[in-house]
């Protein structure tokens, strides 16, 4: 007998936990007696420890933590993790999960790419996290049986992320919906004049890095505000979660010429000439297209020429 019981004819999935490394806060495979997906969820920091060669799949995987997340597709997911643990704008990441086929059961990268985009836009309607974004997920075109299929996909994946412990597509707690973000919420300070076209000459030792994704860029703090260097990215979208200020200052960068296209680069682009932004927040906002705070400049990784001997 269970705990609780229900008086319904329709027989529902039981999902397992299956934790093959023993203990409690390691990894766990996840799937359920309906569907053809497992779910791998283990601590970011066991990428370095897990078997590469095993992992060597299509998979649709998330980077998480309480307060960000990034939802990402890959044809090796082994390789493509390892990749992510080497990068500092993925150190936010707490706990990873993967989604993939169960068992031999048929998953390829198209499945992956599906849901991606898919599982993105549940967790940017959702409002729960940041989600973070490089190249920004793409809808494939696929005739509608193909499509049907993958939808059971992303109704199977959903459910055993939230098994799995995920809570960036759904949670029960209220606390964790983020709240709207109205004008004044961002500081009266970021409403302030934006000067596109400054002078730009960081007293040494100032110069901060923003990573975010792929997006690459470098500014310093002034006694006016936030300076983002010439040369730095912007990424091209904005997500729904951004106040609307990014994109009236977006309008601005654009009306002035101050952002030009990178060869062969789509998703980002490059600014031409120095901006000073009011604050360190806004500056953030703006260049990432994305509502994080001012945490998101660090000190570079390489402050210094890196030598090579030849």
């Amino acid at each position: 007998m269970t705990l609780f019981s229900a008086n319904s004819s329709v027989q529902t999935a039981c999902t397992n936990v299956h934790r093959p490394m023993g203990g409690i806060e390691g990894l766990r495979e996840v799937h359920d007696d309906v569907g053809r997906l497992t779910v791998s969820a283990f601590p970011a920091a066991m990428i370095k420890d897990m078997s590469m060669a095993r992992a060597a799949v299509p998979a649709c995987y998330v980077l998480a933590d309480h307060c960000t997340a990034y939802i990402g597709e890959t044809g090796n997911v082994g390789r493509r993790l390892s990749d992510h643990y080497r990068d500092q704008s993925k150190s936010f990441a707490r706990e990873v999960y993967v989604i993939s086929g169960y068992e031999g059961a048929w998953f390829d990268t198209t499945a992956a790419l599906y849901l991606q985009y898919r599982l993105t836009k549940i967790a940017e309607q959702a409002g729960l996290v940041d989600v973070m974004k490089g190249t920004n997920p793409q809808l494939l075109e696929l005739p509608s049986h193909k499509r049907a299929s993958l939808d059971i996909f992303v109704e199977h994946g959903d459910r055993l992320l939230f098994d799995a412990g995920c809570r960036v597509l759904r949670s029960n707690f209220a606390s964790q919906r983020r709240p709207v973000v109205e004008a004044d919420a961002i500081g009266l300070d970021d409403t302030g004049p934006m000067q596109i076209g400054v002078v730009a000459t960081p007293p040494v030792g100032s110069e901060l890095e923003l990573a975010y994704g792929e997006l690459w860029a470098r500014g310093y703090p002034t006694p006016e505000g936030f300076v983002v260097m010439a040369g730095s990215e912007v990424r091209s979208t904005v997500n729904p979660s951004a106040p609307q200020i990014v994109e009236t200052r977006r309008d601005e960068l654009m009306d002035a010429e101050a952002l030009v296209s990178i060869p062969g680069v789509e998703d980002r682009e490059r600014l031409c000439v120095a901006v000073r932004f009011p604050s360190a927040a806004i500056a953030a906002k703006v260049v990432t297209g994305a509502h994080v705070d001012s945490s998101k400049w660090q000190p570079p990784r390489y402050p210094r020429p890196i030598l090579i001997a030849w």
